[in-house]
């Protein structure tokens, strides 16, 4: 069984091990993996290269093509796009990997090994990262054992607070940050789904798709008639509906509702349970983490912290 890590511990992960050692992120689709790497790796000044192994139909694909070499009279292979010719190291992310045909295992298997394509070296302090879908629902090829033990591997699986504090950071419509807040089963699936289980056509939730509900819903005041048909295209009819009705059912109080206008809000407080002021406290750390509070309101930050603690 492999080791299951969250976001932080993914990023402590890739600053303590070596280069030349691999890694595999086992987990579902949807969770971030391509874009939490993306943004590591580049805040450190290097570039990454997905390939999307899945969609790969030759080892051509991978490799280049094949010329000849007019001194040698031998073939040689032309590098692909993507091959970094500047001898900066790179972050290759082979994504799908378990998707991929057996012809392209076989390649990678060079490559995971030797850290070389078609006797082509890859810049010294290179990484090579992989990615895999883990589940029955999947259309996977097997690994071969030789080419998984060139893997460190580990299950990736994101918290839904990461979650919430990245979605809060990038500013999703405050709608379906407040919905997966409070009840964050809907944020990867729907609650009564097997685990595992083949959905088909069916859609179902997760993290990417949430985020392109909001991308929809921005700005939309109401969510009326052809909203509710383009959610429940994304996140499926059950989450849809479940999202929908909770909208307009009420509103959690925010972490900025607490610290900017206590006083006013107390009386709605007032009506709570316990889980719902379990989620407003979530959402008032939140607030903090991300936010920063002006100056000039301070002073009313802080009064109000201690009266909603007192209280």
């Amino acid at each position: 069984m492999a080791i299951k890590i969250n976001t932080e511990e993914l990023k402590t992960i890739l600053d303590i091990t070596p280069s030349e050692q691999n890694i595999m992120l086992v987990g579902r689709h949807g969770i971030g993996k391509s874009q939490i790497l993306t943004k590591y790796f580049e805040e450190r000044g290097m570039k990454v290269v997905v390939l999307f192994l899945g969609q790969m139909s030759a080892p051509g694909d991978l490799i280049g093509l094949p010329t000849k070499n007019e001194d040698t009279g031998k073939t040689d292979f032309m590098p692909p796009y993507w091959f970094p010719v500047d001898d900066k190291p790179i972050v290759l992310f082979l994504d799908e990997l378990n998707r991929a045909r057996p012809e392209i295992l076989q390649t990678i298997m060079d490559l995971a090994l030797n850290r070389e394509l078609a006797g082509r070296p890859l810049p010294e302090g290179s990484r090579i990262i992989s990615a895999v879908n883990d589940g029955e629902e999947y259309l996977l090829t097997d690994l071969d054992p030789a080419l998984v033990s060139r893997f460190n591997i580990v299950t990736f699986s994101p918290t839904p607070q990461e979650w919430l504090l990245w979605a809060k950071k990038s500013e999703l419509d405050h709608r379906v940050i407040e919905f997966i807040q409070e009840d964050t089963i809907w944020l990867d699936k729907t609650p009564d789904a097997k685990e595992g289980a083949d959905t088909g056509l069916d859609k179902t939730p997760d993290r990417r798709a949430w985020k392109r509900v909001s991308d929809i819903i921005k700005g939309a005041a109401t969510l009326s008639g052809v909203y509710s048909k383009a959610i429940s295209s994304i996140v499926g009819a059950k989450a849809a509906s479940a999202f929908l009705a909770s909208v307009s059912a009420h509103k959690i109080l925010s972490g900025r509702d607490i610290l900017y206008s206590f006083e006013q809000k107390k009386s709605i407080l007032e009506t709570y349970q316990l889980h719902e002021l379990s989620i407003v406290n979530d959402g008032l750390y939140r607030f903090l983490e991300v936010e920063n509070v002006p100056e000039k309101d301070k002073e009313k930050v802080v009064k109000n912290i201690e009266a909603y603690f007192d209280y």
